[in-house]
């Protein structure tokens, strides 16, 4: 019982304006709180009328995260490694989320100022973090999903970084589409004495709306899509090729998915150099490693996607700078006999509009 009061608080705070424009539902909603009418019904008609209104019915969804997940053990930060990684490096810890602006009001409580403008600044330019959330992909989000490619072209890059955030976006579409049924159904067929609902409702929300490889919490999965062809980029505006070329350079996973390219590149040019020993990572967090040769090539971003020159290739730039700084830290430090090992990965200072990629050879 207590639990369905809890779910109608929260629809009523969610809902607030779609129940303000209908009287009747607030007027249930009251009726279930004074104890006049059974919860369990107006819970029945409250999803009835969500069915019909998908401002509603994202509102409702909401609740239900509300009621039944906030407080779950499952948004623990141990259950979430990839976020407590993201948080770290950004300099938070779990108590630092939470911001009281006013030392008069202890019950006001809000989002810490530099983290949300920090997830701002991210956001803008992927338009997701999955492993920062523990609900639904907010609404006008994109997935930002990397990519699996041996792609050159930042071009090409781009937009199969775009074919795959939107294939998940179907598929997560799909995904809450099936749940919402389920939960119908389940509240459907809600026995009188409602023994047995609460939990199994619980269960459901808890699991969210995830699809393979791209659930919250959790860092998105690599994923394999069709690169465009020569033609089909040859073909496309002078806007479109700026738009991907820019996607690829400034969205942490365009970087992601450029590091398996980049460090090929710089493996087979060392190589060719003589570093014939040198292999590709393998010993980054070994206590007995040593770094030889380090260096980085960022480029600024302060520009937008229409100053973006899109035969600017910063893939094989970003590899020929990192080849030469490295081979200069390697002089008279390693031989073709030493053992070298070669990790490559993204800089993403978005704060200071700094991006690219760092180069580290261990021995």
């Amino acid at each position: 019982m207590s639990d369905d009061k809890e779910f109608l608080d929260a629809v009523a705070k969610f809902g607030r304006d779609f129940i303000e424009k209908n009287p009747q539902l607030e007027d249930w909603i009251e009726s279930a709180r004074a104890g006049a009418r059974d919860p369990k019904e107006v819970v029945k008609e409250v999803w009835r009328v969500a069915a019909q209104n998908k401002t509603f019915k994202d509102g409702v969804e909401r609740a239900l995260f509300e009621a039944f997940q906030v407080d779950s053990e499952s948004t623990d930060l141990a259950h979430f490694p990839e976020r407590e990684k993201l948080l770290t490096r950004w300099g938070f810890s779990e108590e630092d989320l939470i911001f009281q602006p006013f030392p008069d009001r202890p019950d006001y409580h809000m989002l810490h100022p530099l983290l949300m403008g920090m997830i701002v600044e991210l956001l803008q330019f992927d338009g997701d973090v999955p492993e920062l959330r523990t609900g639904e992909l907010p609404e006008g989000g994109s997935p930002a999903v990397p990519v699996k490619t041996t792609a050159r072209d930042p071009i090409v890059v781009g937009a199969m970084l775009r074919q795959a955030s939107n294939e998940v976006l179907l598929e997560l579409g799909a995904a809450r589409e099936e749940r919402q049924q389920k939960l119908e159904k389940m509240i459907g067929a809600m026995p009188e004495d409602g023994s047995g609902t609460t939990a199994l409702i619980r269960q459901e929300t808890e699991r969210g709306v995830a699809v393979a490889g791209y659930r919250p919490g959790h860092k998105a999965a690599i994923r394999e899509v069709e690169a465009p062809s020569a033609i089909e980029v040859a073909r496309m505006p002078l806007a479109e090729r700026q738009e991907l070329a820019h996607k690829a350079l400034t969205s942490t996973q365009g970087r992601r998915s450029a590091v398996p390219i980049i460090a090929g590149l710089v493996l087979e040019r060392l190589q060719g150099a003589g570093f014939s020993s040198l292999r590709m990572g393998g010993v980054k967090e070994a206590e007995y490693a040593y770094v030889v040769s380090e260096t980085e090539w960022v480029i600024s971003i302060d520009g937008g996607q229409a100053e973006r020159n899109p035969k600017f290739n910063f893939i094989d730039t970003a590899a020929g700078a990192l080849t030469v700084k490295l081979q200069r830290g390697l002089a008279g430090r390693a031989s073709r006999y030493t053992r070298l090992h070669l990790v490559v990965a993204p800089v993403n200072e978005i704060s200071e509009r700094r991006v690219g990629w760092r180069a580290t050879v261990y021995s």
